[in-house]
């Protein structure tokens, strides 16, 4: 088992069962997505029917249904059956993945049986906003959004910040996208389960830096590699779009216009606006960058989102911050960083990216705070003690929550998906860190049936990198 409750009180015995199931529950779990990952923590096994009722509830056999006494669901395990309860369809389904969670595979006379303990339990997360940031590349197929957004959904999370790296094809640029790119009619059933399954997906499309849609490392560009004769919608480097021109704002507009129809809606969008490298911090540059994000926030008040920008831009390195972490902190000076704190929109949601910071407290989100942001910290899946470091953060400090980031290295960080997934619920210290990657590797199995396709199986295409020829 992944995670501990709050409250677990176990009652000595175990409610057994397999084949077909027949449960009472609320509408929400209706869509087929919820048998399937019924029959994968099931270990193929058992088969979900689903009869609704209009209580927030997940029922099965005769079990009495729990109270919640302030807690977010609560689950009654009995000998002769179980319930989840709730007080709405997003807790309702935390509860759920949480059973899952406890399902075991037990020998009997009669072959492989199902058991679930008898106990209570009353939980809820720590830290409300649980977000997660997908990058799509050129080198992802499409079941490995589908199967993400599942590990997601059965590890608790709240939301997925998805970026196409030149991966989603818009009806208002062609060459924004590599011919390889997914359509929206591939996208829009992925993105719809997702929804199902309680997650919010939030559109990210980089509005400064990162305007070449490929990693800086690798000199792609997914504009100019196609049409050099675009080069004015950029920087000379190509790298920031120029944000002074009116076609380019003209462009940014349409693209969130396609992204918000795309993953539906929601609270939030990212801009992302990091790493400009060649940004002069003049005051009319601050200014007209400010402005520039304060438009956007405004724009998006008036559709029911929030603007979501990383942090690094605006920040400078104190001299009393702590070495050990070694911080990105892009402004010159801390009067540059009091200076366009004070002059952004406080409807902008500060990310704080800080992927090299092991000790805690993360010194940066409390410049954001002091300055009055709402303010998610971003750790890296690099390390567990540059991740933790920032989850205690975020729940000493009550930050507006955590947005963990995977980037190109996917293939190496899933091991820490079920370690954030815990800090974010608040009981890491019943967490075995040796278990972190056979836990995550038992999540992806049973949330994504491979079928023996060994390329799809675990998280990474291949196991051996260097291979003679």
């Amino acid at each position: 088992m992944i995670f501990t409750p709050k409250i677990l009180i176990k009652k000595g015995d175990a409610y057994r069962f397999g084949g077909e199931v027949s449960a009472v529950a609320h509408p929400c779990f209706a869509p087929s997505v919820f048998a399937e990952l019924w029959q994968g923590f099931t270990f193929r096994t058992s088969v979900l029917k689903v009869d609704t009722t209009d209580r927030f509830v997940f029922s099965v056999g005769s079990a009495a249904e729990p109270t919640l006494d302030g807690y977010a669901y609560a689950i009654n395990v009995e000998k002769n059956g179980f319930c989840v309860a709730a007080g709405n369809e997003k807790d309702l389904i935390l509860g759920f993945m949480t059973l899952l969670d406890r399902i075991r595979a037990v020998d009997t006379e009669d072959g492989m049986a199902l058991e679930l303990d008898a106990c209570e339990i009353k939980d809820a997360p720590d830290i409300q906003n649980r977000m997660i940031h997908y990058c799509v590349f050129p080198e992802t197929e499409l079941y490995e959004i589908q199967r993400f957004f599942r590990v997601c959904a059965a590890l608790k999370f709240s939301h997925v910040v998805i970026e196409f790296w030149g991966m989603l094809k818009y009806d208002c640029l062609a060459e924004l996208v590599w011919p390889c790119a997914f359509t929206k009619d591939q996208l829009r059933p992925i993105i719809g389960e997702a929804r199902e399954l309680g997650l919010e997906i939030i559109p990210m499309f980089n509005h400064w830096g990162h305007a070449s849609a490929g990693r800086v490392r690798h000199g792609k560009h997914v504009v100019l590699d196609q049409n050099p004769s675009l080069q004015t919608y950029f920087t000379e480097d190509g790298w920031c779009w120029d944000i002074s021109k009116t076609k380019v704002r003209a462009l940014l507009r349409e693209i969130r216009h396609e992204l918000c129809e795309l993953c539906g809606e929601g609270r939030y969008f990212h801009i992302g606006c990091d790493e400009a490298y060649n940004f002069e911090f003049s005051q009319e540059n601050m200014d007209f960058l400010c402005d520039f994000i304060n438009e956007i926030s405004t724009e998006m008040i008036a559709q029911g989102r929030r603007a979501i920008a990383w942090g690094d831009m605006f920040l400078y390195r104190h001299p009393h911050y702590n070495p050990k972490n070694l911080y990105v902190c892009n402004a010159p000076a801390p009067e540059v960083e009091a200076y366009m704190l004070d002059r952004l929109s406080r409807d902008v949601i500060i990310a704080d990216w800080q992927y090299d910071a092991p000790e805690f407290p993360v010194e940066t989100s409390a410049v954001f705070v002091k300055a009055g942001f709402d303010t998610l910290i971003c750790p890296w899946d690099r390390s567990e003690s540059k991740l933790k470091s920032c989850t205690a953060t975020a729940r000493e400090q009550g930050l507006f929550g955590v947005m963990h980031t995977t980037w190109h290295t996917l293939s190496a960080g899933a091991t820490l998906l079920p370690v954030v997934a815990v800090e974010c619920f608040g009981n890491s210290g019943d967490y075995k860190k040796g278990n972190a990657r056979t836990h995550a590797a038992a999540v992806f199995r049973k949330v994504y049936f491979v079928d023996g396709d060994y390329a799809r199986a675990g998280w990474s295409k291949i196991q051996v990198s260097d291979v003679c020829t």
